[in-house]
């Protein structure tokens, strides 16, 4: 495996994206885990049913929300 820092840089993630990490309740093995999955760790975002509703309920652009169904979107 090379350096972290000879990979080219993603300019635009998206959630579907994989990171790699730890997972200390396994004995520290090395796994990977899409970064929709860390928003659900970390972040609790606001719901919203679409962008336009999103717009709505006062989000702005760049923004992150999610669907009823936990899918995480960008407002545009």
């Amino acid at each position: 495996m090379g350096k972290i820092s000879t990979y080219s840089v993603l300019s635009t993630p998206t959630a579907t994206d994989k990171l790699i990490g730890t997972d200390v309740t396994t004995n520290n093995e090395t796994k990977n885990f899409t970064i929709d999955s860390l928003f659900t760790v970390v972040v609790t975002l606001p719901v919203f049913a679409n962008n336009v509703a999103a717009l709505a309920g006062g989000l702005v652009i760049g923004r992150l929300y999610q669907t009823a169904t936990g899918e995480v979107r960008i407002v545009v």
